[in-house]
């Protein structure tokens, strides 16, 4: 306990030897730290617009508001008429599906006709050259054998002229011969 009191002691003498002092001159804006310069990001403005356009979107959202932009400008609607819409939108796309589909068969139509007269042309030609081929083929055959029998024809009537005219001879011969003899 002496050291309790000894401690008590020295904090009483030290209190007696204060001596008031005159506060010196300071400058009191340097003391307190102004506010610093925010970055834009930080500035209390944002965070009360990110609210702002928050509250916004859930309206917009219950509202049923619906933004269409089209070639005319843009239109801004409450409510809900979706359906009518989506159904008139459907009917649109299956009307413009339906047309494209008209026109790509329409246009397979006319491929398809093309592409068979090409190929009926292709092929009656094939057919016409393969009829010539044969007709030509077969006429050379005919006549080939045509020349063949006029030929054997011929040889067959020489044959014969040559024993007429063998004949002829010789009666000739013994006509000329035999006179002579009788003399």
């Amino acid at each position: 306990m002496k050291t309790e009191n000894e401690f008590i002691e020295w904090v009483q003498r030290q209190a007696d030897q204060l001596e008031p002092e005159a506060v010196p001159p300071w400058p009191r804006e340097h003391s307190y730290q102004g506010q610093q310069a925010l970055a834009w990001w930080q500035r209390p403005w944002l965070p009360m617009a990110s609210l702002a356009t928050s509250f916004m979107a859930v309206f917009m959202v219950l509202a049923q508001v619906q933004l269409t932009i089209d070639e005319h400008g843009f239109s801004l609607r409450f409510g809900d008429n979706t359906q009518q819409q989506l159904t008139a939108l459907v009917e649109q796309r299956m009307a413009e599906y339906g047309a494209d589909q008209q026109v790509l068969l329409a246009n397979y139509a006319s491929n398809l006709r093309a592409d068979l007269r090409t190929d009926m042309a292709t092929e009656i030609a094939s057919a016409n050259q393969t009829l010539v081929n044969y007709l030509l083929a077969t006429s050379r055959e005919e006549r080939r054998d045509d020349m063949a029998e006029l030929i054997r024809y011929v040889n067959s009537q020489r044959e014969d002229d040559q024993v007429y005219f063998a004949n002829q001879l010789q009666q000739l011969s013994e006509d000329w011969y035999l006179p002579q003899e009788n003399e």
